[in-house]
C-alpha cells in the first residue's frame, strides 16, 4: 500500500498545475517525431516507413530519459521523509520506476494510434512487444537506482546525467538508420545497451518479424547485469545514506 500511494503521488506531482496532465506524457515523442519528420523524412529512403521507424524508438528513449532522471534523484528529494520515518529508501526509487511503467502504459494506446496514422496495422506479432518493453524497463530501473545511490554522496551526478543524455540520444540509431553509421565505428552501436533494446522493439513493431533468440538472450542478459549491479551499488551505499542525504 505504501508503495503504491507513493507511485500514485509521483504520477499526480507530475502533472500538477499542468493544463494538458497527462498529455505530456503523449507530445514529448510527438513533438520529436515532428522534427525528425521536417528534417529527416527525405533524408533516409532506404527507411520504409520512417515515421513508425522514428516513433517506435522515440518510445523507448522518452520512457529511459525521464525515468531514470526521476529515480536518479529519489531519494535526495524525499531525504526530509527517509530522516524522520522509518520508511525503506528503496520504496521511492521503485515508486518513481512504478510512475514511468504507469505513463508508459497510458501513452501505448494514443502511441499506436498514431501508428495506425501513418499506416501501421496491428498484427499477432505485436504481442511480443510487452515483453519487449517490460525487459526494457527492468534495465533501466537498475540503471536508475545506480544513479540514485551515487547521487546521495555526489550531487554532480544528476548534472552529468542530464549532459550525458544528449550524447546517449545521438549514439542510438533513433532518428536515423544504423546501417548510416561507419563500418568502422559499429563497434559504439555495440556497447550501447540502449541500440539493442531498441533494435529489439522495432524488430517487432516496425519490421513485424519475431525477435531472434540471440537478439532476446541479449537483452535479458543486459537486464539483468543492469539491475544486479544497480541493487549492489544501492545496497552498499545504503548504510551511509542517512548522513548524507
Amino acid at each position: 500500500p505504501l508503495l503504491l500511494e507513493v507511485a500514485w503521488k509521483n504520477v499526480r506531482l507530475r502533472y500538477k498545475s499542468s493544463l494538458l496532465g497527462f498529455l505530456w506524457t503523449l507530445l514529448n515523442p510527438v513533438l520529436y517525431l515532428l522534427i525528425f519528420l521536417f528534417i529527416f523524412s527525405r533524408a533516409f529512403p532506404q527507411v520504409e516507413n520512417y515515421p513508425v521507424f522514428a516513433l517506435s524508438g522515440l518510445i523507448l528513449w522518452t520512457f529511459f530519459a525521464t525515468t531514470t532522471a526521476h529515480i536518479q534523484g529519489a531519494l535526495v528529494e524525499n531525504a526530509g521523509v527517509l530522516r524522520s520515518l522509518a520508511v525503506p529508501p528503496l520504496v521511492f526509487p521503485l515508486a518513481q520506476w512504478m510512475a514511468g511503467l504507469f505513463n508508459l502504459s497510458l501513452s501505448l494506446l494514443p502511441f499506436a494510434g498514431i501508428l495506425a496514422f501513418f499506416g501501421w496495422r496491428p498484427s499477432l506479432v505485436d504481442v511480443l512487444a510487452i515483453p519487449a518493453l517490460l525487459v526494457f524497463t527492468v534495465f533501466v530501473f537498475g540503471v536508475g537506482l545506480a544513479l540514485g545511490a551515487l547521487h546521495v554522496f555526489f550531487r554532480d551526478i544528476g548534472l552529468l546525467w542530464g549532459a550525458l543524455l544528449p550524447a546517449f540520444f545521438y549514439l542510438t540509431p533513433i532518428a536515423y538508420p544504423p546501417d548510416l553509421v561507419p563500418e568502422d565505428l559499429r563497434w559504439i552501436a555495440g556497447i550501447n545497451p540502449l541500440y539493442w533494446y531498441v533494435d529489439l522493439f522495432r524488430t517487432v513493431v516496425s519490421e513485424r518479424l519475431v525477435p531472434g533468440v540471440e537478439q532476446w538472450v541479449r537483452v535479458v542478459l543486459l537486464s539483468l547485469v543492469s539491475l544486479t549491479a544497480g541493487m549492489l551499488v544501492f545496497r552498499s551505499l545504503r548504510p551511509g545514506f542517512i548522513a548524507n542525504y
